[in-house]
């Protein structure tokens, strides 16, 4: 079979939205100097988004999701930078196994690129796409783009994936050691020269034609990668605090980059590199590093869940740890739902909820302290959590949301026992002493004092107090919850 050497290259835009500094082009170019670049609005992903039994919908019926908007806005973003070129971003909708084969005849395409992914449904896809375009004498080639080390690249020194973060960590940050610090192969200027130029752009298709609400574009946080380069640039102002600031959600203290990364707005290779030049600055204005340290231990913990996904695909549907496929969880529809709401009497517990359900993100102090009321308190299986997070997170990722709702419910790759249950209320009294993040999201709680607000039972019913609390009662009280999951998993471990 004779391939298409002659054609130009497709870029398949996925998980890497961005056309500077993306991996795609750099390797692109090394094939030919035509260059077109496409989107699918993958109605597979659609489909599932839709059939959520967690999705809201507005007036009109259509579905409001912000991460399609976030999705949305950048995109338009990227069109506008290729038609400042003389090109454009084809937007394809359907079946990617169907749509790409075509765009890349329609295009002349003598390869296609797209961006490596490790999960199995899009695995399955990029095989069959791949066999698809064959047929019709096209080259494909997926390259490593989302992650610093992809699944074969840190291993045990006797060959197999690392499944406790430690260790693999000390192996990542050596053999990271190791790489050159990576250059830009290519300017707005080259890129420019080389992109496709079209006659008619395509047009953008309204976020309505996809069945989602204009509401999905109302977005707070910063978009695309002019968004993102500036949430990097303030973050570096203040990231000498980090490992301090991070542990309390009423503090500006995280970088807010996680949906980026998700999206690669912004490459995390760069990034990293950008930390360790970082570090040895601080090193040598003898700037304490602690918190440029803790924040590279989190982007090297998505590294760790991405090859976790790959090589134990299990976890998609059951327990890493799968002894624990056995353990007997509770099913209540009433609690699930208070939890969901934000309304089971724990303060903390339902303002990290709120702010969830109101924006699309919640801190990751929080994302611990909500997964472990859900599975430990509630006794409700992870499963459940993991699935309505995957519904309302902004940054939803597989292998990170998956990753961290088993170490939450003490079920995944995790060298720490299984004992390890959040206490709601003592969390709250250290991470939100004052109970400003709190007010913020359960405003009913507003005028309860630092002393007060974290126990709002001890005050209620209190007559001759001068409170007046709308507020709920505990659903549950935790230390008897603490005992039941005990014997949970006390139960599993014994057999």
């Amino acid at each position: 079979m004779k391939l298409n050497l002659n054609g130009g290259s497709l870029i398949w835009l996925r998980r890497d939205l961005r056309i500077m500094d993306n991996d795609l082009v750099k390797h692109a170019l090394l094939k030919n100097k035509k260059l077109s670049f496409c989107f699918v609005f993958d109605y597979v992903i659609l489909d599932n988004i839709k059939s959520s039994p967690f999705s809201i919908l507005d007036s009109k019926s259509l579905h409001v999701d912000k991460r399609l908007g976030f999705i949305y806005l950048t995109l338009s973003e990227i069109k506008k930078k290729l038609q400042a070129f003389g090109s454009d971003l084809l937007i394809l909708q359907g079946d990617p196994v169907e749509v790409i084969p075509k765009a890349a005849e329609t295009v002349n395409a003598g390869c296609v690129f797209w961006s490596k992914d490790y999960e199995q449904y899009a695995r399955k896809r990029d095989k069959r796409i791949s066999q698809s375009l064959e047929i019709l004498n096209i080259k494909s080639s997926q390259i490593k783009n989302q992650c610093v080390f992809e699944e074969f690249e840190v291993l045990t020194n006797e060959g197999n994936p690392y499944t406790v973060f430690t260790p693999y960590k000390k192996k990542w940050l050596a053999k990271f050691s190791d790489l050159n610090n990576p250059r830009t192969d290519y300017s707005k200027e080259r890129l420019s020269e080389y992109v496709e130029k079209v006659d008619h752009p395509n047009k953008m298709p309204e976020i309505e034609e996809l069945g989602f609400s204009s509401e999905s574009k109302q977005i707070k946080l910063k978009i695309g990668s002019e968004g993102a380069k500036k949430l990097v640039e303030d973050f570096f102002k203040v990231i000498k605090h980090y490992e301090y600031s991070r542990n309390f959600p009423g503090k500006k203290g995280v970088s807010y980059l996680s949906t980026h990364f998700r999206f690669g707005t912004i490459s995390v290779k760069k990034v990293v590199h950008s930390i360790f030049t970082k570090i040895q600055e601080f090193k040598q204005n003898g700037i304490d590093t602690e918190g440029m340290q803790s924040w590279l231990s989190e982007l090297i913990w998505r590294d760790f869940y991405m090859q976790i996904l790959f090589h134990f695909p299990h976890v998609e549907t059951g327990c890493f740890k799968k002894k624990y496929d056995k353990l007997i969880w509770d099913i209540n529809d009433d609690l699930f739902f208070a939890w969901t709401e934000g309304k089971t009497g724990y303060p903390l517990v339902d303002a990290g909820m709120r702010q969830l359900n109101e924006t699309g993100y919640m801190h990751n102090r929080l994302r611990m302290i909500t997964a472990s009321f859900l599975t430990k308190d509630l006794g409700i299986n992870w499963h459940e959590g993991e699935k309505y997070f995957a519904n309302k997170l902004l940054d939803f990722d597989l292998s990170a949301n998956n990753g961290g709702w088993q170490w939450a419910a003490s079920t995944g790759c995790d060298a720490q026992p299984y004992f390890r249950i959040f206490n709601p209320t003592s969390q709250a009294k250290k991470f939100d002493p004052e109970g400003e993040f709190i007010k913020k999201y359960v405003p009913e709680l507003s005028n309860l004092s630092s002393k007060e607000i974290h126990e709002p039972w001890k005050i209620q019913g209190l007559l001759g107090s001068g409170y007046k609390i709308e507020y709920y009662n505990r659903i549950v009280d935790h230390d008897e919850a603490r005992r039941r999951t005990l014997d949970r998993f006390n139960a599993v471990s014994d057999n």
